[in-house]
């Protein structure tokens, strides 16, 4: 898990994305995921529907990005991923993501 010397004196979700790698989280959170180090990667199956066809999730291991051209679920960073997959509000996500990784 990827973390800098440095701790936040509150939940703050641009320290969380800086100190979060998205290779590393996603790696982390698909572990079954063939994931490269660039760009869009197939993100293995969809986490958020009952997927049984590989190839309609996608990830963004720059940014946190991910997409779903089956069902449609998508989101912009590594917060948007946390909050759908385990049904959190914004606040909770930063939370979990700081506790996991070791940023509080």
């Amino acid at each position: 898990m990827n973390t800098l010397n440095r701790k936040p004196k509150k939940l703050d979700a641009d320290f969380i994305k800086n100190s979060v790698s998205p290779l590393d989280y996603y790696h982390h959170e698909l572990s079954k995921a063939k994931l490269k180090k660039h760009g869009w990667n197939d993100g293995g199956l969809c986490p958020f529907h009952a997927d049984n066809h590989a190839g309609s999730f996608h990830v963004n291991v720059v940014t946190g990005a991910f997409k779903c051209f089956a069902c449609g679920a998508a989101g912009s960073d590594i917060i948007a991923f946390t909050m759908a997959l385990y049904g959190l509000k914004f606040v909770e996500a930063l939370e979990q993501l700081a506790n996991d990784w070791g940023l509080v």
